[in-house]
């Protein structure tokens, strides 16, 4: 026993002794850049490792290696931060290769897009993998644990003093190789980095992008589709000259497209590839059933469908006749469409045909992507914490994929992926693009430091104008007369965060002044973001705007408003934009938080002001008779909320539905439970919490008041938490 405490002890003294290895920069440079690997890593590729920091130190960015076997996140973070406040060459951006502890995200869902889930469930599942908490050095976090079966899994809550929105000071990616039978992950590392460092020598110009799209995104509406096709000639309008390539392919242009969409991505001359799919860590979903209107291609997917439901009973250990008799009434379907389940052909038949409509793990195995960058615009495809994954396979084959963006967990489909995009023409380090436009769940893996050829301006630095100019106001000034769109979209970016008192004003105009669709939604997201009166008027004129995207976000934003003086435009948009698919699917979802008699009413006016449409009274009917539903659930859910007779289980499944549909008619309701201490404590919680979620509405000021009163009195501490950090998110827009 003696020996072991003294073997102990001297352990202990060597932890403590140790200290990371750290190889300061070989060049002098305006800012600088931090490779953070672990010892082995480093140890099996430290020829490649320093070969790749010499080709971002001749690109001209001074580079630190930091290395050690990591048993600490804090201490990186700690690292990284002080690095980033030297006055002298400050950190711009960092790698983490290797294994590199993983922060696991809690309490901060609503920095993330779409995610959310019941954080009493296991925590691996119900945490966001995030390296946010390395590179915003504004959000705090508090400590919780190590996970003891995935010991790179590091928990983390943000703290109630935290930021409660992201503005990453520093980019950050990941370079973490995949592991599987049969390959080595150290010989993945490195043949990967001597790819990188052949990538950089090469200084490629954009002159091939290609843009592909799966099934079910953005509700397959071709005005979204057009949309983002006429933003893209804007802000990459050489592309669209002879002699460059530029591709749009749909999910149903060839069936199935995997075949093809595969084949494009190994096209040697292809630079960007962005995929609009719904996704999972190890699948790009890109097909359904062969679409047709013909009844053979209508009773072969029936067919095919019922028998997958016919072997996943048997696999459940279902009874197999109870689930074909199930079928057969609630179908009206013959019995053998569903007998013919186990047939042997049809079994294999259906099996390639459902592997033949997505990208599974084992396809990329077999295949060598070549575009340079490849977005995910996806669910989990960037999920580097499992041990294999989509984007990892892309940049760890043998083709000349250096780059990929994708997302931890789910993420939103109603978003703006493409956002200044166009400045990859411009020599943007593909780091410093993506800081511009994460959520929490948003990650790059590959190397951050990769730039294009500067082909737009050569004149124009734009990686020393957002790391050595971002606060000179003079500067981005200038550049709201550039020529690009996207140059001039990164100078109100600039302005908005640099807090410019007059850009109101100056975004109200150039919204009703400019020809670029591009533009004008720029101007509208930062007149949301300052949460600035001059947003009503502009949301008038959006719901109308040529550029769907335009109009998507607009509904969007007036129904987080919620004022009455904003109903006619959503009324409009809703009338008068039917054939846009999404813009209408998000206006009607979100007009259930509006005050849904003003809504009638003015459906009403609207409708009698107008006859220029064909079948309006049956049209307008159906909207009276959506929103009297909706109207009639609201009251339902409030008085069963109020009703002590309601079960806790049923109250908290009422109160987590207002994270997504933050109804304003309600607040007063909503805060009044929140106040009350008769109520269970874990319900008033969750009150709280989901009042975070009205940070846009015209009504937060009541929230904010609670939040205050439960701050300055509450007893029970949890609450008391819950309130700070929904005051905290409230006060920061």
């Amino acid at each position: 026993m003696k020996k072991l405490v003294l073997i102990w002890a001297l352990l202990q003294v060597t932890y403590t002794w140790a200290a990371p290895q750290i190889i300061k920069p070989g060049v002098q440079s305006k800012t600088s850049f931090a490779i953070v690997i672990d010892s082995k890593s480093y140890e099996k590729a430290k020829a490649s490792v320093d070969s790749y920091r010499k080709a971002v130190e001749k690109d001209g960015l001074g580079t630190y290696i930091l290395s050690d076997d990591w048993q600490s996140a804090q201490e990186i973070r700690k690292m990284l931060e002080e690095l980033y406040r030297q006055k002298k060459s400050p950190l711009e951006g960092a790698v983490f290769i290797g294994d590199i502890p993983i922060p696991m995200v809690r309490d901060a869902q609503f920095l993330s897009s779409a995610f959310k889930m019941d954080q009493r469930m296991d925590w691996k599942r119900s945490s966001i993998p995030s390296d946010r908490y390395y590179d915003d050095f504004d959000l705090k976090f508090d400590f919780l644990k190590r996970d003891e079966q995935k010991p790179l899994y590091f928990y983390f809550s943000l703290s109630t003093e935290s930021a409660q929105s992201i503005r990453s000071d520093i980019y950050s990616a990941r370079i973490k190789p995949v592991v599987k039978p049969g390959t080595d992950k150290y010989v993945l590392l490195t043949k990967y980095l001597d790819k990188v460092v052949k990538a950089h020598k090469e200084n490629n110009p954009v002159n091939s992008l290609t843009m592909m799209r799966g099934h079910g995104y953005n509700s397959e509406a071709r005005e979204a589709w057009g949309g983002e096709q006429l933003a893209l000639r804007e802000q990459f309008p050489d592309l669209f000259k002879p002699g460059n390539t530029i591709r749009f392919a749909d999910f149903d242009s060839q069936w199935p497209a995997k075949d093809y969409y595969l084949s494009e991505v190994q096209r040697d001359d292809l630079d960007i590839a962005l995929f609009h799919h719904h996704g999972a860590s190890d699948t790009q979903y890109l097909n359904g059933y062969k679409e047709g209107s013909d009844p053979n291609t209508s009773i072969d997917n029936i067919r095919q469908f019922l028998r997958g439901k016919v072997r996943e009973a048997k696999r459940r250990k279902k009874d197999v006749e109870e689930t074909i008799q199930y079928y057969i009434k609630y179908y009206g379907v013959p019995r053998e469409w569903l007998t013919d389940a186990f047939d042997p052909a049809l079994s294999k038949k259906d099996s390639l045909t459902d592997a033949s409509l997505d990208v599974h793990l084992e396809d990329l195995q077999h295949i060598n992507p070549n575009a340079r960058f490849v977005m995910f615009d996806a669910c989990f495809n960037g999920s580097f914490y499992e041990d294999d994954y989509v984007a990892g396979e892309y940049i760890f084959s043998d083709g000349k994929t250096i780059v990929a963006q994708g997302n931890t967990v789910n993420t939103i489909q109603d978003k703006w992926p493409d956002e200044y995009v166009g400045l990859l023409t411009y020599g943007i380090r593909i780091g410093e693009w993506h800081k511009h436009v994460q959520f929490l769940e948003t990650h790059l893996i590959g190397d951050p430091t990769y730039h294009f050829k500067n082909t737009g301006d050569p004149a124009l630095d734009i990686n020393e104008a957002i790391a050595v100019y971002g606060k000179d106001n003079k500067f981005w000034e200038k550049l709201l007369q550039h020529p690009s769109v996207d140059v001039r979209c990164m100078a109100l970016r600039k302005l908005y965060e640099n807090k410019e008192s007059s850009l109101p004003g100056k975004l109200k105009k150039i919204y009703t002044n400019s020809a670029f669709g591009v533009e004008r939604m720029e101007a509208m997201r930062l007149l949301f973001l300052l949460n600035a009166p001059e947003l009503t008027d502009v949301l008038k004129m959006a719901v109308d705007d040529s550029y769907e995207l335009v109009r998507r976000f607009a509904v969007e934003y007036i129904t987080e408003r919620g004022t009455d003086e904003l109903i006619p435009a959503l009324v409009n948009s809703i009338m008068n934009d039917r054939t846009s698919r999404r813009v209408l699917y998000k206006a009607m979802d979100g007009s259930k938080l509006m005050d849904q008699q003003k809504l009638s009413k003015e459906i009403e006016k609207q409708a009698a002001a107008s006859n220029h449409w064909i079948n309006k009274d049956d049209y307008v009917n159906s909207l009276l008779d959506k929103v009297a539903k909706q109207g009639q659930s609201c009251e339902r859910d409030i008085k069963a909320l109020m009703d002590n007779a309601t079960s806790k289980k049923e109250k908290l499944f009422i109160i987590r539905s207002y994270r997504n549909n933050p109804i304003h008619s309600i607040i007063p309701e909503l805060c009044s439970f929140a106040g009350d201490s008769s109520r269970d404590a874990e319900l008033r919680i969750a009150t709280i919490e989901a009042l975070s979620w009205y940070t846009h509405s015209w009504e937060k000021g009541e929230i904010v008041t609670t939040c205050k009163k439960l701050i300055a009195s509450e007893k029970d501490q949890a609450i008391v938490t819950q309130a700070k950090r929904t005051f905290n998110k409230l006060t920061s827009f």
